[in-house]
């Protein structure tokens, strides 16, 4: 009779240490694959949050006496009093732009600079000024309007026509109420004049819409209100001005598809050709994801500690409970002795016995590990939050008496994705892995102290 026949024998006449055994392996199951469940959920959450919330970094102008094209000049006013004009030689060009963009990981490539611009009627702000500016609205100077910030986030959404280009000059983009209240449709032209004084004239290839608008009681000027702003080719935006302070982008914002390889990007565009170290000024802007993501990482550590300290429990646990039920089993295993079978089948017996319940004790913990994992989960993940949340708030103000939990938590999940858990096959093919060498531990080192007995002993032992 082979060891898997004995095995199977014995399980079915010990009725009740079987049962017993099932429950002990169901539990121990459950909280394995509700650690893998777990784990694998965090991970997958991690790129997702990685996906919508990508990283970002600001590439602008360094306005110090660093860089060697720094220019300040002072002007003096019909009151007497003094203006200064801080300005740099070399700015960002739409090559370098174009560069920036080429690189692999790149999403967005924001180039932009702003002036103002007169020549239209604004839409009336909700603050007085000056005589000169009341006419006056804000010209952004674009790369690509498509990936400009206020249209990717979907502030702004174009309504007819088309975005702006690299290639485009004379062309601008208007919002809808500017425009009727200007009496400009699409393809009309408009002339705007800017610190030149010199008149262009600009062709509207496009309408946009804005989906925001200010907080009641918001103090705001005509030409910040985003109705009022035009968004005009580079070319456009440098001949208006005329100027050696507007040769370029002076700010570039640059989203990349994963915020893992931030770094890596910004250090890419820093070998251009034409970047200067000390012209242009490089910072990381992560905030939120790197806030989102330090739950999800405390999370995914907490979990592989408890997954391990689940594994190391439920084998301390098994082989005493094996180790007890071993010493009953002395004169069985002496029987077997002299029979002549060897301690290495004897062994596997015993193994073989525990897989045939871990079978289906393992096979229901798919079940119950479901609900288990998402309690689990949830609490977690809130626990892990809050702790995030009260270490940020702790570092920015050590004098805080006071912190409000349920607005902190709102915030953090207003960028923490959920966690969602579900077992799959890969999962439970690692419990039954996991499994085997947990019950494999168990019963070799609960038949330790009869395996290590010569035959003769043993025998003697029951005698």
């Amino acid at each position: 009779m082979n060891c898997l026949k004995r095995a199977y024998l014995y399980v079915t006449r010990k009725k009740g240490k079987s049962i017993l055994l099932f429950l002990i392996l169901l539990v121990t199951a459950t909280f394995v694959l509700s650690g893998l469940c777990i784990g694998d959920a965090t991970r997958q959450a991690q790129m997702n949050l990685r996906k919508n919330l990508g990283g970002a970094f600001d590439m602008t102008i360094n306005y110090s006496e660093d860089n060697p094209y720094y220019r300040q000049e002072e002007s003096e006013n019909d009151d007497g009093t003094k203006d200064v004009l801080m300005y740099s030689m070399k700015q960002v060009s739409p090559e370098m732009v174009a560069n920036i963009r080429n690189i692999t990981g790149v999403k967005y490539c924001d180039a932009s600079t702003e002036n103002l611009y007169d020549g239209l009627l604004p839409i009336p702000g909700t603050v007085p000024v000056e005589e000169e500016f009341s006419h006056c609205v804000t010209g952004v100077g674009v790369w690509r309007s498509s990936e400009q910030e206020f249209f990717t986030s979907e502030k702004l959404t174009l309504i007819a026509g088309r975005h702006i280009a690299e290639n485009d000059t004379h062309s601008a983009i208007i919002s809808d109420v500017l425009a009727e209240k200007n009496q400009i449709k699409l393809g009309d032209t408009f002339t705007i004049t800017g610190g030149s004084k010199k008149e262009i004239s600009l062709e509207v290839i496009g309408l946009f819409h804005a989906n925001v608008t200010e907080k009641l009681g918001a103090a705001v000027t005509s030409y910040d209100k985003i109705q009022n702003h035009i968004f005009t080719d580079i070319a456009s935006a440098i001949e208006a001005e005329n100027s050696v302070a507007v040769q370029g982008f002076d700010d570039v914002k640059v989203t990349v598809d994963d915020p893992e390889n931030l770094k890596q990007i910004m250090e890419q565009v820093k070998h251009l050709p034409g970047y200067e170290e000390n012209v242009y000024t490089i910072v990381a802007d992560d905030e939120a994801y790197q806030s989102a993501a330090a739950s999800l990482s405390s999370l995914d550590g907490l979990v592989k500690c408890l997954l391990i300290g689940i594994i190391a429990v439920s084998i301390i646990i098994l082989a005493l409970i094996l180790t007890l039920w071993g010493k009953t089993r002395v004169h069985e295993t002496g029987v077997f002795l002299s029979l002549g079978i060897k301690k290495g089948n004897i062994l596997g017996q015993y193994i073989a016995e525990v897989l045939l319940i871990a079978v289906f004790a393992f096979a229901a913990s798919g079940i119950t590990s479901n609900m288990f994992a998402a309690t689990v989960a949830d609490t977690l993940l809130q626990q892990t939050v809050q702790s995030n949340s009260l270490q940020d708030n702790a570092e920015d103000d050590t004098t805080m008496k006071s912190i409000d939990m349920g607005s902190m938590l709102e915030d953090e999940k207003a960028v923490s994705p959920d966690i969602q858990i579900s077992v799959g096959i890969e999962d439970m093919l690692l419990l039954y892995l996991i499994g085997f060498c947990i019950i494999v531990i168990s019963v070799t080192i609960s038949s330790v102290s009869i395996m290590r007995l010569k035959p003769k002993n043993i025998l003697n032992s029951m005698s």
